[in-house]
């Protein structure tokens, strides 16, 4: 009976939400996860490249620009101290980049399948260097203050009307932006600034959010670790083509802030090509939304970077670039499953590249648009550079794979591992293969078709020196090159054929002395053998074991024939 008294009383079950941390404390959380070093850089660059700037200049101001401390009458002064880190590019914020720059844990990226930046988290990296980011772009000034109350942390201003927001002096703004990037008094008067600057003022004392004091050394470093990969940055990008890193440390000047100390932009002999068949391949992604073509689309072009330092060296790199999104009709249906997972919302897309100059040194590094840090989790061991939709660590700085106890139990079952076998099984086999034979067919192009054939060859991977993760590429790689003309033979002047028309030739498995190896050569030529030299790489990585093989008797086989 008590229990039916109970049931019919008027008592309310009471509610309440989950007692969130300061915001203080969820930023050093996030701090703890992105270590202060060049990742800071790629976040910010990754912002512009999602912006759809073609164009970013990131700059040094040594200058102090506003020194008295802040006040209550002025109390915005602090947020326009120097030294500073600036960083421009020549896209303006969208109402959902202004939206989005405010969230903590998520983005307004998040399930947009064509941006690089989407979990949002990247961009609080900054608060290692800054207690307080300013944002300027178009008609709005943005202050990011964790200090304030959690209602004022986004301090939102109308350029034009800054002169009349209660306590905003016009002229503290001025000393820290005027002759920076083409920003001046003109600017506030239209109220409308083209582009995007963001400025960190340096951390000069430890403060409730960070014990991280930011000086001009820790700047350098930053610096140094762009620079380190800056000639392959723009690699897989779709709209940035030139980075510029500048330094002004004359405190006295007032117009034209920075000196170039750092650029890497693409050639101009390549430039058009290549934002051509960037743009070609963006808008048709674009106008799919969240949907999958029913073809793979793709696209490749050749790029020259050309990268200056700050006594004028300039160097270049030239480069073979193909890039695919998967079409659903390609997919198995487990890709499919996992393509249309807005759990996951990555895209089905992957991009190569070769350095056409072959150093020897050369380590494929892995890519998600921009380079991971450089470590041997970041080092695929393939002779190619690989830029995927990576599903990556929280950090962002290594691609998730199984561990050792996983593969061991069969227990891999998280979907992001799952999607990235599938993105190098089914998507890098299909992108590898075809820039393979169209850089056969390109052999045209070549005076010396022997030395592109080695070329070609170097292309193809070395088992022994493939990292363990990446090594599920090979078996649908060979596959796919079953067939095809990849072998090429100085036989009737030179041509390409596939590995059925071919007779292979090793010679570290020729008997050395007496001329053997000649007199076997000749022979081969008298009898117009489709005779292909191979590495054993190629050899053992193409599985080539069941093929005629040039052997003492393959020859006496041949000339019993004849």
């Amino acid at each position: 009976m008590a229990d039916d008294v109970d049931s019919d009383s008027d008592d309310e079950i009471e509610y309440s939400g989950m007692i969130q941390p300061p915001l203080i404390k969820q930023l050093q959380t996030i701090l703890s996860e992105y270590p202060d070093d060049g990742q800071i850089l790629k976040e910010i660059i990754q912002n512009a490249e999602d912006a759809g700037a073609s164009e970013m200049k990131i700059l040094y101001d040594g200058r102090p620009a506003v020194q008295e401390p802040s006040t209550k009458k002025a109390p915005f002064r602090k947020y326009f101290k120097g030294p500073a880190l600036l960083v421009h590019n020549n896209a303006e914020f969208s109402e959902d980049d202004w939206k989005g720059i405010k969230m903590l844990y998520s983005s307004i990226k998040e399930f947009d399948k064509t941006k690089v930046g989407r979990f949002g988290l990247g961009f609080k990296s900054v608060f290692h260097i800054t207690d307080h980011p300013v944002i300027i772009s178009g008609d709005q000034l943005l202050v990011l203050d964790p200090h304030q109350d959690s209602s004022k942390v986004c301090q939102t201003m109308k350029l034009k009307k800054l002169h009349r927001y209660k306590k905003m002096k016009v002229d503290d703004c001025l000393k820290a932006f005027s002759g920076v990037f083409g920003f001046d008094q003109n600017t506030l008067e239209s109220g409308h600034f083209k582009g995007t600057i963001f400025r960190f003022p340096l951390r000069q004392e430890e403060t409730k959010l960070s014990d991280n004091i930011y000086d001009k050394s820790k700047v350098d470093d930053l610096f140094m670790s762009f620079k380190d990969e800056a000639p392959v940055s723009l690699l897989f990008l779709k709209c940035l083509e030139s980075i510029t890193l500048l330094r002004e440390e004359n405190e006295s000047k007032t117009g034209d802030i920075g000196e170039i100390h750092f650029s890497v932009h693409i050639d101009k002999t390549t430039i058009e090509a290549v934002r051509s068949s960037r743009t070609d391949m963006r808008s048709q992604i674009q106008s799919l939304g969240n949907t999958l073509p029913l073809d793979s689309i793709r696209n490749s072009y050749n790029m020259k970077i050309c990268v200056e330092d700050d006594v004028h060296n300039v160097t270049y790199r030239s480069w073979k670039v193909m890039n695919l999104f998967q079409g659903e009709n390609s997919m198995s249906s487990t890709l499919q499953k996992l393509s249309k997972d807005d759990s996951l919302s990555y895209s089905p897309y992957v991009g190569v590249a070769m350095d056409m100059d072959c150093p020897s040194n050369f380590q494929g590094h892995v890519f998600c648009f921009l380079p991971l840090p450089l470590t041997e989790e970041s080092l695929s061991g393939l002779p190619i550079h690989v830029n995927g939709f990576f599903a990556l660590s929280q950090s962002r700085r290594f691609v998730k794979w199984p561990t050792a106890d996983q593969i061991r139990n069969h227990t891999h079952t998280d979907k992001s591992i799952q999607w990235n076998q599938a993105l190098v099984i089914e998507v890098l086999s299909e992108v590898y293969s075809s820039f393979l034979q169209e850089f056969v067919q390109e052999s045209s192009n070549y005076e010396d078709l022997s030395a592109h054939a080695i070329t070609v060859s170097q292309c193809i991977p070395d088992a022994n020196e493939v990292d363990e993760h990446w090594r599920i590429l090979f078996p649908p790689l060979v596959e796919k090159l079953q067939n095809t003309k990849v072998f090429f033979t100085t036989n009737e002047g030179g041509k390409w054929i596939s590995k059925d028309q071919a007779v292979f030739l090793r010679s570290n498995k020729i008997p050395s002395g007496h001329g053997v190896e000649s007199t076997i050569r000749k022979i081969l030529e008298m009898y117009q053998q489709n005779t292909v030299e191979v590495e054993d790489h190629v050899w053992e990585t193409l599985e080539l074991q069941e093929q005629e093989e040039v052997t003492p008797d393959f020859i006496n086989s041949r000339q019993k024939k004849l």
